[in-house]
């Protein structure tokens, strides 16, 4: 290992080519305030300013460390090749700055300066090249960045808008939010050069003398530390020790570079896993955070959480996936790194499905429900059902028991607390079975207490008639149980397929009944609620304390429970029962017409339509069938 110190100039004007390893993750210098390429910015304003002002001495200004190693072997002929370890950030920065300098003197007809500039971006075409159309350019990144790359180098600004209409606005404007962090930077480069050169013209100074002070500054002024390996220095190793602890490395880049240095030892070509496996993975879906439960993360993260719980049947810690995730691919005993990477592109494909619910998918009917309870948490089970399980008809049988699981439970109050612990029990247990839909349904058969068993039908019904419903399960969550009991109510009369999703939870007897609902003994009560008439009314009758209590317990019963859309909602608000009737009479949806045939509303009929419901959803979430208890396996 060696290390000097170079100026820009010497280290960029080489015949050489920087390669960027694949291990390697995508650039990530940001433009905003206080950010890298701000301050990379400001550092170089200072040496232009030194070099315009003669009475200034240009001062070195130390750009950090590159630190880089050699083919141990190197064809005769070929360009020589730098494999950066450390610094391919900063690297990066600096093309894309020297591109973004011959953008602007294209644009200024500063031709002078546009070819000057191409002996730093471009290496010379000889004939000893072995492969000319890779070996010309400075700077050879990792695939994901590499086609953007040579645009930015190769192109005008109106032909990378052309070739990317995906990053652009139709006014040619780059939009920032979605274009890839090498594009923003390089535009954003280009607008603080125009922008530098516009103030020094303001004062007299021309845009060439302006654009050549920029560059001295930045070729002469900048140094870096070049730290070159020898052949017994392993430059992954390196990289790892270097980064495996630094804040800015995510996870998924820990487990690239140990994928990458577990395929060398193997002698697999990195290159070939890369572009047959690997590049998958290198797309802004994996990189985008979102929240599960708790935890917002990126997607690449929750992937490697979820695969890993799928495959061992053991809980992990998303807080130190990287190091689960190289613990689990150490214990697998997987015969290549190939068959790792086939493996994790199993379950990728299931968790994208999970996330984007094509219609055409066997996932996205369970991803939709997981999707409304916010359960995240059954994720490894839907990965290892949809990699292990061959028979689609068993699969859609899993995810039906699941669905009734998850529904029945919700609907009995009782607690999504444990269900880290079991679903892993679940997995342990049914791949050991012979059939797994057999599997499963002994597993939940021997679910004890109300941490894990599958509720019964008559608790379901109990719950129905019974069960607050309304405070205790969430709108989202009630929508999901009335339109699927919806759904089983229509007829082959219902030709209209109704969209529920922008209905709301209407009360049919309103929360606030009193001024319109007289009790059932015909007495209009003071009070909604037998709480309220407790505390301000405690010397009511005590028959009136008894139909408040009763009318109390029925009102946010599901039989009591339906869906309108806003404006319906809005316009009934509270008000009495053969105002609402009609309306529910010329509803569409069959869960309003029966309530519309009712004569009276009230705690009668509110029971009556809570067993109706119960029944229904006892047919649309399954029961399991009788089965006497077996040890799990």
């Amino acid at each position: 290992m060696k290390a000097n110190p170079h100026t820009l100039q010497k280290i960029l004007s080489e015949k050489q080519q920087w390669v960027v390893p694949v291990y390697q993750r995508h650039y990530e210098w940001d433009t905003g305030t206080d950010r890298q390429i701000s301050h990379f910015w400001d550092d170089l304003i200072d040496k232009a300013e030194e070099v315009m002002d003669q009475t200034r001495t240009l001062y070195p200004h130390y750009f950090g460390a590159v630190i880089c190693s050699e083919p141990e072997v190197s064809q005769f002929g070929v360009t020589p090749q730098r494999f950066l370890i450390d610094g391919q950030q900063r690297i990066t920065t600096f093309n894309i700055m020297l591109a973004a300098v011959s953008q602007v003197a294209r644009t200024r007809a500063l031709s002078g300066i546009e070819t000057a500039l191409k002996s730093y971006l471009f290496n010379d075409r000889s004939e000893s090249m072995i492969d000319p159309e890779r070996e010309r350019f400075k700077l050879w990144p990792s695939s994901y960045d590499r086609v953007l790359f040579q645009q930015i180098v190769s192109l005008s600004l109106d032909e990378i808008r052309k070739a990317r209409p995906q990053d652009f606005y139709k006014n040619g404007s780059l939009i920032k939010g979605k274009a890839p962090k090498l594009l923003v930077a390089f535009i954003d480069l280009i607008s603080r050069i125009d922008t530098f050169i516009e103030e020094k013209e303001e004062v007299g100074i021309g845009a060439q003398i302006a654009l050549g002070g920029l560059l001295q500054g930045f070729l002469a002024g900048f140094q870096v530390v070049l730290i070159e390996l020898d052949d017994q220095d392993d430059a992954q190793e390196i990289f790892a020790s270097l980064n495996g602890l630094a804040k800015p490395l995510a996870p998924f880049d820990l487990i690239r570079n140990d994928v990458f240095l577990r395929s060398k030892r193997c002698n697999e070509d990195p290159e070939v896993l890369f572009a047959g496996q690997w590049k998958n993975f290198e797309s802004p879906f994996w990189t985008t955070e979102v929240k599960q439960g708790r935890m917002k993360r990126a997607r690449a993260d929750h992937l490697i959480a979820h695969s890993v719980v799928a495959e061992t049947g053991r809980e992990v810690s998303i807080a130190k996936i990287a190091s689960e995730y190289q613990r689990y691919a150490r214990d697998a005993k997987f015969n290549s790194v190939s068959e790792e990477l086939d493996s994790l592109l199993v379950h990728a494909a299931t968790y994208r499905a999970l996330e984007e619910k094509p219609e055409e998918s066997i996932v996205t009917p369970i991803a939709k429900l997981l999707g409304v309870w916010d359960m995240a948490v059954f994720h490894p089970w839907i990965l290892w059902v949809n990699a292990y399980v061959d028979e689609t008809e068993h699969k859609a049988r899993i995810f039906e028991l699941l669905e009734s699981y998850i529904v029945r439970r919700e609907i009995c109050r009782l607690t999504p607390k444990n269900y880290n612990k079991v679903v892993t029990g679940w997995i342990r247990a049914v791949r050991e079975a012979e059939n797994p839909v057999d599997g499963f349904v002994t597993s939940l058969q021997n679910g004890e207490g109300d941490i894990s068993r599958f509720p019964a039908n008559s608790e379901v019904l109990d719950a129905f008639s019974t069960s607050p419903a309304y405070e205790a399960i969430g709108s989202k969550k009630m929508r999901y149980i009335l339109s699927k009991l919806e759904n089983v109510m229509r007829t082959k009369y219902d030709e209209i397929i109704l969209m529920t999703d922008n209905l709301n939870i209407e009360h049919i007897m309103p929360r606030s009944w009193s001024k319109y609902w007289p009790l059932p003994n015909g007495e209009t009560s003071p009070s909604n609620t037998f709480w309220e008439l407790m505390t301000t009314y405690p010397d009511a009758s005590e028959v009136t304390k008894d139909l408040v209590r009763e009318r109390t317990n029925k009102i946010h019963v599901f039989g009591n429970l339906t869906l309108l859309t806003d404006t319906a909602n809005s316009s009934l608000k509270n008000r009495e029962w053969v105002t609402k009737k009609s309306m529910f009479e010329g509803s569409l949806l069959a869960l309003n017409r029966k309530v519309g045939d009712i004569p009276e509303w009230d705690e009668e009929a509110i029971g009556k339509r809570s067993n109706e419901l119960g029944v229904q959803a006892l047919s649309v979430w399954c029961s399991l069938p009788a089965a006497s208890k077996q040890p799990q396996g």
